[in-house]
């Protein structure tokens, strides 16, 4: 589980990491690109995508409706 600190941390870092990816996704976000994000992400040996922040600093807490439940991501 990701705590608040983890996530404060995260959003003053200087940069995006090949294990740390930003993406605003207010209101949708492409299921092929989120596919190839995971793999991208799996190939660096895991990492996190987190939807619903700014992609550039100073990165902003939006949210996001991208994927609303599990099962619209079927």
């Amino acid at each position: 589980m990701i705590t608040l600190e983890t996530l404060e941390k995260w959003l003053n870092a200087p940069a995006e990491t090949e294990n740390l990816e930003f993406k605003e996704a207010k209101q949708q976000f492409n299921k092929v690109d989120l596919l190839k994000y995971c793999i991208a992400l799996a190939n660096e040996g895991g990492g996190y995508l987190v939807f619903g922040v700014t992609n550039k600093p100073p990165r902003q807490v939006v949210g996001s409706q991208a994927f609303p439940s599990q099962t619209s991501l079927n």
